[in-house]
């Protein structure tokens, strides 16, 4: 995670949580890289945006990463956000809303 993003997950107590999905993610067959964007956080939208990227060489199904992303996510406690999966060439990005194990608007974990 870059400085900022850090940053906002030390805030809210999100920072194992962002490193255990980040780990997992890194471990789906393809994927090169993994983003996140915490900024709704800020303004109480508990969200959380993630770039995924990939090498095209192995992922031939783009479907199959995005389903097997999603399914990552949510055994993270997180919940597709109905937001379109956009694919940019070599990565893709996704959208999803904090579950109930994620801090609530205005909570932050002891």
């Amino acid at each position: 995670m870059n400085d900022e993003t850090t940053r906002i997950a030390e805030r809210y107590g999100i920072t194992e949580k962002c490193a255990s999905l980040e780990r997992d993610l890194l471990s789906i067959d393809g994927v090169t890289s993994v983003e996140f964007d915490l900024n709704g956080f800020l303004d109480d939208i508990h969200q959380v945006i993630v770039l995924v990227g990939y090498d095209f060489h192995i992922v031939t199904r783009k479907l199959r990463l995005a389903v097997d992303v999603v399914n990552t996510a949510c055994l993270h406690g997180l919940e597709e956000s109905g937001d379109r999966i956009e694919d940019y060439g070599e990565h893709l990005y996704l959208v999803f809303n904090c579950g109930p194990s994620w801090p609530k608007k205005g909570e932050v974990e002891a």
